[in-house]
Order: structure tokens, then C-alpha cells, then sequence
């Protein structure tokens, strides 16, 4: 019998690790930024911006489903049966996760922040590869992220999207790279 094992997008669905990595990249590495990036999808999807680690979030979530009695996948498997095949977990910060099955059969646990959960933030995800393009971009080269100009030629040269006539308002690009700003101070 294998143990549950859980299944969390961090480029996706965590802020401060994504964060964290980038921080990481060095200059002219960002082979390993589109390489994440690509694991975004083209949705709309809800961002962590709570202090919990992914590894706390992970354990956690697995203690809570050894309280429930769920050791094994089948358990898991006729546990999310029960409710239209998803369960909603609160964690120790009050954020809501949504667990359902994985595909992955290493690790069937797959978990994201529920819809407007507290500490998340919901994001479409051009919107999101693009503020964590224009953060490194200002790391390497400086700049006004801010700047209609440098937003579009980050977004046309190392994105491969389309440019933008404007800016969004605070709900799209603006307002992301505004909270996710704070979080990069170390």
C-alpha cells in the first residue's frame, strides 16, 4: 500500500515560492522561467499569498486527511465520491484548499487554493506569467514595470503573447504586480 502523496502547482497556485525562485535565476537563465511558466496552462486560477511553505501546506493537508480515516487511494477515491468528487480543507492560516484526484499516480492528493479563498488572490494566466516575467525582467535590467512599453516587450519577446493597448485597471496586471511586489522584499 502506498501513502497518499500530494500534487501542488506552486508556479500556479503559490506565490511566494514562485517568488523565491525567480529570485533564484541568474542573469540570462531564463530558459528556467519559460520552462515554469509553461506549467501556468491558459486559465484562470487562485494564487497563495499566505506565509505557509509548500511542505507545510502538504503536511497539513495529509494530517487532516489521516483525522478523516483516509490512508489509501481508495479511501481518498470514495471520500471525494461523496462530494461531486472534491473536498474543501481550511488550514491552520484560514486558507481554503481545494483537493481532488490527481492524475499523477504518485500522487493523487491534487490540491489548490479554493475560488477567493483568504490569502489568495484569482488570476487569469497570461496576467500571472507576465507579472512574474516583468519581476525578474526588472531584477536583470531595471525599469518601470509599470510601463505600457517594457510590459509589452517583455510580453511579446520572452513571452511570445500579444501586446496590450493599456494597462489593466487594479483587478489584471497592475494591481497583481502590486501585491506581489511586497512579497519580494527578502
Amino acid at each position: 500500500m502506498m501513502a497518499l502523496q500530494t500534487s501542488l502547482n506552486c508556479w500556479k497556485h503559490h506565490a511566494r515560492w514562485a517568488l523565491q525562485t525567480l529570485a533564484g535565476f541568474h542573469y540570462g537563465t531564463q530558459t528556467g522561467l519559460f520552462a515554469g511558466l509553461q506549467k501556468i496552462g491558459n486559465s484562470q486560477m487562485d494564487l497563495y499569498l499566505g506565509a505557509l511553505t509548500p511542505a507545510q501546506i502538504n503536511g497539513q493537508v495529509l494530517t487532516q486527511l489521516q483525522q478523516h480515516g483516509i490512508e489509501t487511494e481508495a479511501e481518498y477515491a470514495a471520500w471525494l465520491a461523496s462530494n461531486d468528487h472534491y473536498q474543501l480543507l481550511t488550514l491552520s492560516d484560514s486558507s481554503n484548499w481545494v483537493l481532488r484526484w490527481g492524475d499523477a499516480v504518485e500522487q493523487r492528493v491534487h490540491l489548490h487554493p479554493a475560488r477567493y479563498s483568504p490569502l489568495s488572490v484569482r488570476v487569469r494566466a497570461p496576467v500571472l506569467r507576465s507579472a512574474y516575467a516583468l519581476l525578474l525582467w526588472q531584477r536583470w535590467y531595471g525599469g518601470d514595470i509599470h510601463n505600457l512599453e517594457l510590459v509589452n516587450q517583455v510580453r511579446t519577446t520572452w513571452l511570445q503573447l500579444s501586446p496590450i493597448a493599456k494597462l489593466p485597471p487594479s483587478d489584471g496586471l497592475s494591481g497583481l504586480l502590486a501585491i506581489l511586489q511586497p512579497l519580494t522584499a527578502p
